[in-house]
């Protein structure tokens, strides 16, 4: 495997140059939602949303596949063109590189001022929520103001900046940069250095070993923003995307300062199947043997799992199932995210394992999805022992966050949801979770969330979001608590 790694990443460095650079598009923003319902309504084929981010001009790409095929094909839907139409609004000055005539043009720019917000969350308790880049909010109520801005250099240097000033009412107030970084192009592929998120595999409302769930990396990275078709035998395995980062993490920790590194690689072979392989390794940081140039590469390769490491090596599986007219939906998308821990045999040995469904445009009208979401990590004979480790006793976490699925170790996750198009304009989305933790033993608390949350594009370039969530935890159908969580999220869009 390590010679087949360095082999693909070697040929595909060495292409032709794209000559283009832009900056990536945040893991919350709306335009991935809608480009997902697009994919549901067929419309787009080269799509590889099992890593992320996009960049914009990868998003601009699969904007512009949208619109061509929705040509083609006569899409008539109002809702799914009046979508197709915001996102060609929101990504207009980048669509003009994302076309067939986007060779050899440049376009430097600055924009000091992008989606300034708005964001007051409320807890009757002290709570955490899942997936937010690891911010905290305590009991009462908690604001957050924030805007971005980014700039383009010949074409070839692309800065962003996302600072946020944040407020609760029993914690310190101050600022905090969510995203911060920069990127060069280098033939095919961009470096980065910076504050940024990652999202590895399949999942909607969570991945097994890589997400948003905890702070963003401040981090070393080296990717292929869009995909490409790698020359020779390799041309069989389709487009093919990769992303290796390296970043250390924090100080207060077992091992201060230790390093996580991680490659992810995916490959389509048929534009209706998607297959992705993860691996990360922690290693180094005080209290463990010096590291060198081969501990910053090994996680191109496969090595034997010590007290020295702490490895995650998984696989996911995405296959997209258009429907025929007999059937009231226009498509299903069946979705398998696996990871493992330690090794036997070069191999994981205890894995945890997501799965999922998900079905588009219930009844053809454009406005109804579905999606059903089930996550295991439990291993039988081995108690806690997903996303932990016997040297590296702090885990798989960042900040005291776990860096893979929100649910823990020896834990299991339902979700459910619906998400409907009243108008053009107003999206309502309905949710059910359950949780149960501590599998191998009892007690077994149980959480159980539901969740209504509501996006309307205003008038004016204003989004409106709002959102409640009622959940309770429970142990023996002993209560142990519950809370009410509001959120509400203004946006201006310049």
């Amino acid at each position: 495997m390590k010679t087949t790694a360095l082999v693909i990443l070697i040929t595909a460095i060495g292409g032709p140059c794209l000559g283009s650079v832009s900056t990536n598009v945040p893991l919350n923003h709306w335009s991935y939602a809608a480009i997902d319902k697009l994919i549901g309504a067929c419309l787009i084929d080269s799509a590889m949303p099992g890593t992320r981010p996009f960049s914009r001009l990868e998003m601009a790409r699969l904007i512009y596949e949208a619109g061509e095929k929705a040509t083609l094909q006569g899409e008539k839907n109002r809702i799914i063109l009046a979508l197709l139409d915001r996102l060609q609004q929101e990504f207009r000055c980048d669509l003009d590189l994302a076309g067939p005539s986007r060779m050899g043009r440049s376009e430097d720019y600055i924009k000091p001022i992008e989606d300034p917000y708005l964001r007051l969350v409320y807890g009757k308790e002290s709570f955490d929520l899942e997936n937010q880049s690891g911010d905290r909010f305590g009991k009462g109520g908690n604001t957050r103001l924030g805007l971005a801005a980014r700039m383009n250099v010949f074409d070839t240097l692309a800065f962003y900046v996302h600072p946020e000033y944040r407020n609760s009412s029993d914690a310190d107030s101050g600022f905090e940069a969510i995203e911060a970084y920069g990127k060069m192009a280098i033939g095919r592929f961009e470096v980065e250095v910076g504050k940024d998120s990652l999202w590895w595999g399949p999942g909607y409302h969570a991945s097994m070993m890589m997400s948003n769930n905890a702070e963003n990396f401040t981090m070393l990275k080296v990717s292929n923003p869009e995909p490409i078709l790698l020359p020779w035998i390799f041309r069989g395995l389709g487009p093919l995307k990769a992303v290796y980062f390296l970043t250390q993490l924090e100080e207060n920790r077992d091992h201060p300062n230790a390093k996580l590194a991680g490659l992810r690689m995916s490959i389509k072979p048929h534009p209706n199947i998607e297959l992705g392989a993860s691996r990360t390794m922690m290693f180094g940081g005080e209290g463990v043997p010096d590291v060198g140039l081969k501990n910053y590469l090994a996680v191109l390769g496969i090595t034997h799992e010590q007290a020295n490491n702490n490895q995650l090596a998984g696989f996911d599986v995405s296959i997209f199932v258009p429907c025929a007219d007999l059937l009231p939906i226009r498509s299903a998308r069946l979705y398998m995210d696996m990871a493992g821990e330690d090794e036997a045999g070069y191999l994981p040995s205890k894995w945890g394992r997501l799965y999922g469904i998900q079905l588009s445009d219930l009844f053809k009208t454009g406005r109804t999805d579905l999606r059903i979401e089930y996550a295991n990590d439990h291993v039988d004979g081995y108690a806690n022992v997903f996303y932990a480790h016997s040297s590296y006793t702090s885990g798989y976490t960042y900040k005291g966050r776990i860096i893979g699925h929100h649910m823990g170790t020896d834990s299991e996750d339902l979700l459910i949801r619906l998400t409907h198009y009243l108008t053009e304009e107003l999206v309502v989305g309905g949710q059910y979770d359950l949780q149960t933790a501590n599998l191998s033993s009892s007690p077994q608390p149980v959480t159980h969330q539901f969740g209504a949350d509501l996006m309307w594009f205003a008038p004016h370039n204003w989004e409106v979001r709002a959102a409640y969530r009622f959940e309770e935890t429970s142990s023996d159908d002993v209560s142990l608590g519950s809370n009410h969580i509001f959120d509400l999220g203004l946006v201006y869009n310049f």
